[in-house]
């Protein structure tokens, strides 16, 4: 890992702060994880909602042909709305602890749908010091860009950026890009990611 002292951990949501219901019960879908994580992930109308392009009943019709879905996009949004479940124990006062040292900000490709419930926007937002959310920036991972915005408006190096995300196509972009950065699925691996990093938890 870079040798540089961690100044900004950079965080995702989904899989590492919150706990997601399974994606593939959820919505009905047979893949192996890691095969919808990618899929969702690179899927255009996936992109679309979450840089804020296309409205929900749009993106719903999409992904309904896209997966090839048994069901109408209504059914789906009722779904995809459900699929955020609750922070893992423990998240707010982690998030405390971190930014006795440290500045924490998240970066996540996420839509208005799921942000804006009172349990997720008003839980975390008085905890995180920067936000980076993609249907507001137009910005996704795992596209340089999104990284480099991080970069410039935090005004720090890479290397000082510790970054965890549970998809590992973010991860190798964020090294790309020169952060330190770790797969980090639930919580017992995001303390151990920051622990192994020197960040105090």
């Amino acid at each position: 890992m870079n040798e540089e002292e961690v100044k900004v951990v950079l965080l995702d949501l989904g899989g590492v702060l919150m706990r997601l219901h399974d994606p593939l019960d959820t919505f009905g879908i047979e893949l192996h994880d890691d095969e919808f994580l990618e899929k969702w992930l690179l899927s255009t109308a996936v992109r679309k909602l979450e840089r804020g392009e296309i409205s929900a009943e749009h993106f719903a019709t999409d992904i309904v042909e896209e997966f090839a879905l048994s069901y109408a996009p209504q059914e789906f949004l009722l779904r995809f709305n459900r699929w955020p479940d609750a922070f893992f124990d423990g998240i707010p006062d982690l998030l405390k602890a971190i930014a006795q040292n440290h500045h924490v900000a998240l970066l996540s490709n996420t839509n208005a749908i799921h942000w804006e419930r009172d349990d997720i926007a008003g839980q975390l937002e008085p905890l995180i010091d920067s936000l980076f959310l993609s249907y507001r920036t137009g910005l996704v991972k795992p596209e340089s860009a999104a990284f480099e915005h991080v970069l410039d408006t935090l005004d720090v190096t890479a290397g000082q950026v510790l970054f965890l995300d549970d998809n590992i196509l973010n991860v190798d972009a964020a090294k790309r890009c020169g952060m330190q950065a770790q797969l980090t699925r639930g919580f017992d691996s995001l303390v151990e990611n920051l622990n192994r990093a020197g960040v105090k938890t």
